[in-house]
């Protein structure tokens, strides 16, 4: 009997001590990494990016922003982050190409503008005018074409900014970077025989243009028309997707209540942003942002109707998408992965 009474306690002591063991060993949080450029797409994100976001429960969120968009392009390539905020055309092409992204939601909608020194409003009044933009094979390029297009404007592409524009049409000449443009207007370079006076710029950086101008001596530019605008003109009132929240289907075998957790914790930090445009503007300078100024200025862009940051869920706005990349399809192929989406692209939460 006592013998049994010893082999029962040193059992209830062995389990004692192993679950003292399991209750010890930490759970290591499981990795999440996110990946945005600077800009507009950052102001959607500033929130879950700040001190004040909790984070969530087992997961350890990284966030990584880049002033670099080819540098993004090549990380998604390479189905590096998890969750990624991308040019809507960058988000289908991933999941064309089988890099396994799908889209959750839109965070960020049109705000490309044309600034000027000129008291000019609509698009005819562009004729025999050169702008000078950014992004060809990308968002900028191909909404302003496509808006051209839409609008019957017939326009010249020139190699060169030596030339001599044509008085019945627009000429665009590219440059590289939205902060090449921002130069080209700062210091008046010569294009078709004279100082830049039209650009194609995206919002903050189309309302922080007047100052930046000022500054350098020239006065008056301001944004004077709006591509979602014009863009809705056409496309039965629709406006244009431009970021969008997306993530890799791999998250979905383990993880997909997290996935709706992340989507949902990036919907009240977009409403943070909508609400608040310029805290968020401040967060953002204080994450390092160099294509944010102040929150003042994203404050006056987001009061004037010019950076619209309403969160829309992939399933509700599909028709708007497949309206925007259909522009890509136009245009090339190729910059959405060479055909348009399939169904599975649009998250659905499950």
């Amino acid at each position: 009997m006592k013998k049994n009474v010893v082999l029962i306690l040193c059992c209830v002591l062995l389990l004692a001590v192993l679950s003292a063991c399991r209750s010890d060993k930490k759970v290591e949080d499981v990795a999440i990494s996110v990946m945005l450029v600077d800009g507009a797409p950052l102001l959607s994100m500033t929130y879950m990016m700040s001190d004040e976001f909790a984070g969530i429960d087992g997961y350890d969120i990284s966030f990584t922003m880049t002033n670099d968009s080819d540098a993004l392009v090549t990380a998604l390539l390479n189905e590096e982050p998890d969750f990624a905020i991308a040019p809507i055309n960058i988000a289908a092409m991933m999941n064309n190409n089988g890099s396994g992204y799908r889209l959750a939601a839109v965070t960020i909608w049109g705000i490309m503008h044309i600034v000027s020194d000129q008291d000019v409003s609509t698009l005819e009044d562009l004729k025999g005018e050169t702008i000078v933009a950014f992004g060809r094979s990308g968002t900028p390029g191909i909404t302003l074409r496509s808006v051209l297009r839409q609008n019957n404007i017939d326009f010249d592409e020139p190699d060169s900014a030596n030339f001599t524009p044509a008085p019945d049409r627009i000429s665009i000449i590219y440059l590289t970077a939205a902060s090449d443009v921002r130069d080209a207007i700062a210091t008046g370079m010569d294009v078709g025989g004279k100082p830049v006076s039209f650009g194609l710029l995206a919002e903050p950086v189309a309302t922080a243009i007047t100052g930046f101008a000022n500054n350098a001596g020239r006065a008056g530019f301001t944004a004077k028309i709006n591509l979602q605008t014009e863009w809705a003109r056409n496309n039965n009132g629709e406006i244009y997707p431009q970021a969008a929240l997306i993530f890799h289907e791999r998250l979905l075998t383990d993880n997909a209540g997290f996935v709706n957790e992340f989507i949902a914790m990036a919907e009240q930090s977009s409403i943070f942003a909508n609400n608040n445009p310029i805290e968020a503007g401040d967060l953002a300078v204080s994450l390092d942002s160099i294509a944010i100024p102040n929150g003042t200025v994203v404050g006056n862009a987001h009061s004037a109707g010019r950076l619209p940051m309403s969160f829309a869920y992939a399933a509700d706005v599909k028709i708007i998408v497949n309206a925007y990349l259909q522009a890509f399809m136009d245009e090339n192929p190729n910059l959405i992965g060479g055909r348009m989406p399939e169904d599975s692209f649009y998250y659905v939460k499950e």
